[in-house]
Parts: structure tokens; C-alpha cells; sequence
């Protein structure tokens, strides 16, 4: 204010006031002085014409602004985090390329036997090493190469090894991912007993994430026969239609908050997301009101959140609202330095944790697959828990799989499993 004031004080001199001013008025102008008034007058009209108006510089503000508003209402939000250089990611390109062989040598993937399938790391990253075996009826070397053949499509560094007769070994980048064993089918003439429902059998909880912006799908996952857990977006489009289509067929319900992933803030997790470096009250009231969104909800799980989930402080505080309002917490693991198992300790929230991503490759056979693999994980502990995403082959590939897989596994609501200690 100070130096605005000194400016206005500091008045230029009037050249009215020199001696002379007067007189030179009256002398008549020269060709010169005529040349320089046309040329000072001409600048000051360009200057005029290009000088936006306050009025003009409003209207490309507002303009501006009615774009971003347009882009962000037609931007596709993304269902998944990215995972470059994912083992686990590389093995279900595999995964697709073993199946599309089976199709193309006319092998039913009911005939299929999933052996095992057992958890390991690679630099620090979880992956799902597999053993199988293949029903091949005819030439097992023509089988082979067209599953070699396969493999080089992927564009991977993956390789094929023999270790004993008939049982082969896949590798990407010289890591082993699939242990595979050859066997000649056998011709069965009896029907086989119609299957029954076991109450003993192993139980599986498969949670769809990112629910309420579609209504169909929605309506599609409910009427399956297995309650299916739909984990709804707070600030989604039909948050509230989403939650009753849930009620009415009796699926259980979830908060799918997001949260800050890696590649943050070039890939966007959404609106309403918990960030790193938030204080703790922001923490706090985000994850209430993301809670408040979803009435009924009986647990919330984790939307993308790989750089979050990796904060103890934040996700203590995050839980702590959690046991307030009686929720469980499933870690979708998209980092396997996640803090949640450790911050659902300490604040005593029941604490879950997936175990299979089904629909990363969005594949009908590999999508069934996917399930068969957490059905395996399924009957090796107990339970596990699947977590899929909303588009229309997931939806396929559930009802596929139910009708094959009836009774032999209970499709059953997160909150029914054991918790993970």
C-alpha cells in the first residue's frame, strides 16, 4: 500500500509548464512531425485492436473452464492401477496363451487339472506359480510346439523347458511361472452323479469392485445364483440404485475407497481419494464421508491405494474411523508392502486380504480360469477371496463358472470368512 501511495505522489512533470511549449504549438508541423503523429496514432489503434476488454478475458475464463469441466465429465475412470512390470500380471499372459492353445487343439478347459497353486515373491512383488496338466489326445509334439508357438506371441521373454518326460517347465525372463505334465485322456462311458451341494465345502467370497455405474451389470451380478459382494464407489452416478438392487437380492455391501496410487497424480484414483501427506483430520473426514455414501455397508476394501496403503500413519488413522463404525477392512493388495494387516492390529478392525485379481486379462476362459485358481487357493486353506471388476465378460465368466463348479465351492460374503490374523 506504502509503495502504491509514493507512486501516485510522484507525478511526471507538465512540459506545459517550460518555456516555449506554448509557442511551439503554433508553429506549423513539418513532413517529419507529421510522420511521427501518423505513426504513434497507427500503434496506439493496433494496441487497441489486440488488448482483450475485461469482458473478453472473462469470457475465455469461463470458456477454459466449461473445457475442464467437459474433459473431466468425459473421462473414463480407470477400474484398475496399473502394475508395469507385474510378475503376476506377465503370468496371466501366459495363463491366456496355454488356453488359447487348449482351444485351438480342441481341448475342453473343463478337462484341465489345476494341480496347485502356491504364492511366491520376485523381487518383492507376489506371483501365483502354477502347476497343471493337459489332456492331449493326439501328438504331443504338435501339442508342444503350438504352446511354444503361443508363448512367442506374447512378446515375453518366456521360455520352455523339458525337466522330466511329459512335465515341462515356463519361465519369463528365467524365472518359473508354470510346472505342466502331459497325460492321455481317458474315454469315460458312465454319466458322472449329479453334483449336491456340500455345507462343508471350501468357501470363496468373490468381491466386485467399483459398482455404481452400472445399473445392468449390477441387476446381472445380483440375480446370479451366489451371492456375489458388491464393494460400491461413494461418489458414483447411481451409488444409491446400486445399494438397493443389493439389498433386495441380499448381496453384501462395501465402501470402495480410493486412495493414492503410485503413478499419482498422473494416474487419478478419483474423487474423495486419501493422499499422502493429508493431516489426520482430513484423513478422518474423508474416510466418514466416504463411509456415509454407502449405508449398510459391512466392510470397505482399498480402490487402487498402492502409495497409501504403504503409509502406517495414514492407514492407522484410516481404520481408526473404520472401528468406529464397525467396518472390516479387505486389503485388495495392490502393493505387497501394504500397512493394512498391520494398522487393522492395532486398531482391532477385522482384517481380510484378497488373494486372486480375476479379470486383469479380460479374457471369458482366462476370467474362469482366474476363479478356478482361487478355488484352488480355496481348498488348500479353507477360503480365499476373489476380487473382479465390473464389465460384462466378469459377469459371463461368474455364471459360467457357478453353473461348472456347483457345490463344490461356496460362493459366500467376505464377511463370513475367518479373518486373516
Amino acid at each position: 500500500m506504502d509503495q502504491h501511495n509514493s507512486e501516485q505522489n510522484e507525478q511526471p512533470e507538465n512540459p506545459a509548464n517550460k518555456p516555449g511549449f506554448q509557442a511551439s504549438l503554433s508553429r506549423p508541423l513539418t513532413i517529419a512531425g507529421l510522420t511521427v503523429v501518423f505513426a504513434a496514432a497507427l500503434c496506439l489503434i493496433i494496441a487497441l485492436a489486440v488488448t482483450p476488454s475485461p469482458e473478453s478475458e472473462t469470457s475465455k475464463a469461463t470458456l477454459d473452464e466449461n473445457q475442464v469441466i467437459a474433459e473431466q465429465a468425459t473421462d473414463t475412470p480407470l477400474y484398475e492401477e496399473p502394475m508395469e512390470g507385474d510378475l503376476d500380471d506377465l503370468v496371466k499372459q501366459i495363463d491366456l496363451s496355454l488356453i488359447n492353445t487348449l482351444k485351438a487343439s480342441k481341448i475342453s478347459m473343463r478337462d484341465l487339472r489345476l494341480e496347485d497353486v502356491s504364492l511366491k515373491k520376485h523381487h518383492g512383488r507376489d506371483y501365483h506359480f502354477q502347476q497343471l496338466s493337459f489332456p492331449v489326445p493326439g501328438d504331443k509334439k504338435v501339442f508342444l510346439s503350438k504352446v511354444q508357438k503361443g508363448l512367442e506371441s506374447t512378446a515375453l521373454n518366456a521360455s520352455l523347458h523339458e525337466v522330466a518326460a511329459d512335465k515341462w517347465l515356463i519361465s519369463i525372463n528365467g524365472v518359473p511361472t508354470h510346472k505342466f505334465s502331459i497325460f492321455t485322456p481317458v474315454v469315460k462311458k458312465q454319466k458322472p452323479a449329479p453334483m449336491t451341494l456340500d455345507p462343508n465345502a471350501p468357501k470363496l467370497a468373490i468381491v466386485i469392485d467399483d459398482m455404481g455405474e452400472d445399473l445392468k451389470l449390477a441387476n446381472g451380478l445380483a440375480a446370479l445364483d451366489a451371492k456375489i459382494t458388491f464393494s460400491i464407489w461413494p461418489d458414483s452416478s447411481h451409488v444409491k440404485k446400486t445399494i438397493a438392487i443389493a439389498r433386495k437380492n441380499g448381496n453384501e455391501i462395501m465402501v470402495h475407497l480410493p486412495m493414492q496410487p503410485k503413478g499419482y497424480p498422473k494416474i487419478n484414483p478419483g474423487t474423495g481419494a486419501l493422499l499422502v501427506g493429508m493431516n489426520a483430520d482430513e484423513i478422518s473426514a474423508r474416510t466418514l464421508a466416504a463411509i456415509s455414501k454407502v449405508p449398510g455397508a459391512s466392510g470397505l476394501n482399498n480402490h487402487m491405494g498402492s502409495s497409501f496403503t504403504e503409509n502406517y500413519s495414514g492407514m492407522l488413522v484410516a481404520l481408526k474411523q473404520l472401528k468406529r463404525k464397525h467396518l472390516f477392512f479387505l486389503d485388495s493388495r495392490t502393493t505387497p508392502n501394504s500397512a493394512g494387516r498391520r494398522a487393522a492390529s492395532k486398531t482391532q478392525v477385522t482384517f481380510y486380504e484378497r488373494n486372486i485379481f480375476l479379470d486383469n486379462v479380460k479374457d471369458l476362459s482366462a476370467i474362469k480360469y482366474q476363479l478356478s485358481k482361487a478355488a484352488k487357493i480355496a481348498r488348500k486353506k479353507g477360503q480365499a477371496i476373489a476380487i473382479g471388476h465390473p464389465n460384462h465378460e466378469t459377469l459371463k465368466a461368474i455364471r459360467q463358472w457357478i453353473a461348472e463348479n456347483k457345490g463344490k465351492i461356496r460362493i459366500v460374503p467376505v464377511s463370513s470368512l475367518r479373518p486373516n490374523s
